[in-house]
């Protein structure tokens, strides 16, 4: 369930310029979630490694939406699980996590589950961008 948690935030934290290290089995399994999302979306890696946050793309605003399905860190029926996301928390970073999780608890739905995926996202790129980067 750790694993599920930090997913999104260090996916939701550019690996560039991150300055959080992942244990092994952890960026394993992000690894292995960021291979399914890409795949469910028909996207490349280039699409990855070439996204702007601050462009609403709907390909990689769904990307964004497995990430936080697979992750369980939102409910099927759109509910963000912020107890589950806080519940979960790697020690190592829920101080960074939590913080900028609770400054995106009040986003824009959006017209779809993709859109308030990127809203989160985006939310908490703002809210720390030296250690949010896309998985």
């Amino acid at each position: 369930m750790v694993k599920l948690l930090v997913v999104v935030f260090l996916g939701a934290i550019t690996t560039i310029e991150a300055k959080i290290t992942l244990p092994a089995e952890l960026q394993e399994y992000i690894d292995d979630l960021h291979k399914l999302c890409l795949d469910r979306g028909g996207l490349q890696e280039t699409d990855h490694e070439t996204y702007d946050i601050n462009t609403k793309d709907q390909k990689m605003m769904c990307y964004m939406k497995c990430l936080m399905l697979e992750s369980k860190w939102m409910k099927p029926e759109g509910i963000i699980d912020y107890d589950f996301i806080d519940s979960q928390a790697h020690p190592d970073i829920k101080d960074i996590l939590m913080a900028a999780v609770n400054k995106c608890r009040n986003i824009d739905e959006g017209a779809d589950l993709c859109e308030k995926s990127y809203n989160f996202n985006k939310c908490l790129h703002r809210a720390d961008p030296v250690n949010w980067f896309l998985v």
